[in-house]
């Protein structure tokens, strides 16, 4: 062991936390795959995924989700490619709106986990974690970690400086309890950015992540959780980092990711979530605004403008370009401020762990409702544990128990609910029983 010197002062150190065995039986992963364009390379990649988690023996929860108006939107016909209805551990998702998905997705799927389940991380389907003890040539080094940047008190920058920058991405993992008491992910970051949201939520300094264009609503709601997320994180004292390597996988270039322009997309149709998403009662999904009759011409066209920039910024991304090889990420220096990333500097990791603690109740109610975000006054909830992901935010964020019949108060119609999700509580606690689909 060795001793220190008297000397050494306390405050210099980085305090290295004792980590207890977990049992994996409790650990579940969540990935998600959504794909308007049918980009080649996520079935792909996502294959190499599914096999490296068989391999490292956790249980794999894959969500997938297509687009049900594909066609109406000029999109390939969507079918389901990596994911199967009788199998116990893909959910499949059906989706009216074409959205980044990717959060709510998420919040969707560890509500779906098997109660036994404590642990949970949610994985990016185009990594690999490094095999040791041999492991490969490092493509994304350690050092470029957001969590490794914030234990070793290096610089962030959330505007994008391609002279501070890490990638907050990729993978995080915690408590199920923990995940459940931040009122889950972000989910109305619908263009991307959640991931940079989150982190910089972790160290109360969400604000740093919101354009000053964006809309008034977006930036309260995402303080209001950012602020409930830093509470619990100790203001990123309590968030770690795995000191190893992992290898993300060529999937267009980075450049067409549009990680700072598609901001321009929210600000130039002026997104609010409260006005512009409904969610689901029930299971949690989001989709755009529904146009009916009550609503005035210019806001229908704006959404349905709106919906098509999204699918623009899709397109934009050209993830089966093949042209170049891919760059290690210590060596790539973005030539303008297009990424949602950060970067320290060099120095030897340390290993520190989250001490986080959850189980979730599902409903078993037939009545599927969709609820207007901006209609969400009452303080009464329908479901306390399934509704902790609005709770708290504010008034207007609350689950309502009152009619949900009136156009006009922002609810939706009952004709969008009829086959929605079979779930019994009876095989909550089985794994093998689990699988379903989510369809409007």
């Amino acid at each position: 062991m060795g001793s220190r010197s008297s000397k050494t002062s306390k405050s210099s150190r980085i305090p290295r936390l004792r980590v207890p065995k977990y049992d994996l039986n409790h650990f579940g992963v969540i990935t998600v795959i959504f794909n308007p364009i049918k980009y080649k390379s996520r079935s792909e990649l996502y294959h190499k995924f599914d096999e490296h988690m068989s391999r490292s023996h956790v249980t794999l929860l894959t969500v997938e989700c297509i687009f049900e108006l594909s066609e109406n939107l000029d999109l390939p016909k969507q079918k389901f490619e990596i994911t199967r209805p009788n199998d116990p551990r893909h959910l499949q998702i059906r989706a009216p709106s074409v959205l980044w998905l990717k959060e709510n997705l998420i919040n969707i799927a560890v509500k779906r986990l098997p109660s036994y389940i404590e642990y949970i991380a949610w994985l990016d389907a185009d990594i690999e974690f490094e095999a040791r003890p041999a492991g490969k040539k490092d493509v994304l080094r350690q050092d470029y970690s957001f969590a490794y940047a914030i234990r070793h008190e290096q610089r962030l920058d959330a505007r994008r400086s391609s002279e501070c920058y890490v990638h907050p991405g990729y993978g995080w993992a915690m408590r199920r309890t923990v995940f459940e008491n931040m009122g889950g992910l972000l989910d109305f970051s619908i263009l991307g950015s959640g991931d940079v949201h989150f982190a910089y939520a972790l160290i109360n300094r969400i604000e740093e992540t919101i354009p000053n264009g964006i809309h008034k609503d977006y930036r309260t709601l995402a303080k209001i959780w950012g602020q409930r997320v830093a509470q619990l994180s100790g203001n990123g004292s309590f968030v770690g980092y795995v000191p190893i390597h992992i290898y993300h996988y060529w999937h267009g270039n980075r450049v067409d990711r549009g990680y700072f322009e598609r901001w321009s997309i929210l600000e130039n149709f002026q997104f609010s979530p409260l006005k512009d998403l409904e969610k689901n009662d029930q299971t949690g999904l989001i989709r755009l605004t529904e146009r009916h009759s009550s609503y005035q011409i210019d806001e229908m066209k704006r959404l349905e403008s709106f919906e098509k920039g999204i699918i623009a910024y899709f397109r934009s991304r050209n993830e089966d370009n093949l042209k170049k090889s891919i760059p290690a990420i210590n060596t790539l220096k973005p030539k303008i401020s297009s990424s949602d990333i950060v970067r320290p500097s060099d120095v030897l990791p340390t290993y520190n762990q989250t001490s986080w603690t959850t189980d979730v109740n599902q409903p078993n109610n037939d009545n599927v409702e969709y609820i207007h975000l901006q209609n969400m006054h009452s303080g009464h909830n329908i479901n306390e544990q399934n509704s902790i992901s609005l709770n708290n935010l504010n008034d207007s964020y609350n689950h309502t128990s009152s009619s949900f019949k009136n156009y006009s108060q922002g609810y939706l119609n009952h004709e969008l609910s009829d086959q929605y999700i079979n779930f019994n509580e009876e095989n909550r606690n089985d794994f093998s029983t689990l699988s379903e689909q989510i369809s409007f």
